[in-house]
């Protein structure tokens, strides 16, 4: 391995390692639950790294934190995993929720959000969903965020693929989401 091949990877894992620290942090967020507007993010992001994140870099498609504004219809729908029926998107990503939020309350900001992007949009029920668990906030950026059961739903930018449940447990404080909406908390 070369010098500056290892100076790169030391930095991928130091940029990611901070990244993934501020999502344990307890930042204040405001937000409320509303039926009005709607944000959706593009783009891809990327990360990389070693320790209790994995080792190696991965790369995703899940929506952005940061993308352009656009009307967007949000679709939450139910799959079977290995962790049971969980929640996902209308392409089968994954969504989880971080136990540090609060129900109508994102507290995930930051660099927090390049791994764990936000479903951004005006929700709508797919099959095993119960409509009535579904809502919206207004996260601190302004932007429309996606709850359930009151929660943010997120996507861990390294599930590179649907049904992925890479994020898991990560921290002990993201978890997949059960059609009733509590974490599942099994690994």
């Amino acid at each position: 391995m070369t010098a500056r091949s290892r100076v790169w990877t030391l930095g991928a894992s130091l940029l990611l390692t901070a990244t993934l620290a501020a999502c344990g942090s307890s930042s204040t967020g405001g937000g409320s639950t509303s039926g009005g507007g709607s944000t959706s993010g593009g783009g891809s992001t990327s990360g990389g790294g070693a320790g209790a994140y994995g080792g190696g870099a991965a790369s995703s498609s899940a929506p952005a934190a940061g993308g352009s504004a656009s009307a967007a219809a949000a679709t939450v729908t139910t799959a079977s995993s290995s962790l049971g029926t969980i929640l996902v998107d209308g392409s089968g990503r994954t969504l989880y929720l971080f136990t540090k939020d609060s129900p109508g309350t994102s507290t995930c900001t930051g660099g927090c959000l390049a791994a764990w992007p936000p479903l951004l949009g005006t929700p709508t029920a797919g099959t095993g969903v119960d409509a009535s668990l579904l809502g919206t906030l207004t996260r601190p950026d302004g932007k429309t965020q996606v709850s359930y059961k009151g929660m943010p739903l997120y996507y861990w930018a390294q599930d590179s693929a649907p049904g992925q449940t890479n994020g898991q447990g990560v921290q002990g404080v993201w978890w997949v989401v059960s059609p009733q909406g509590t974490p599942i908390t099994t690994k």
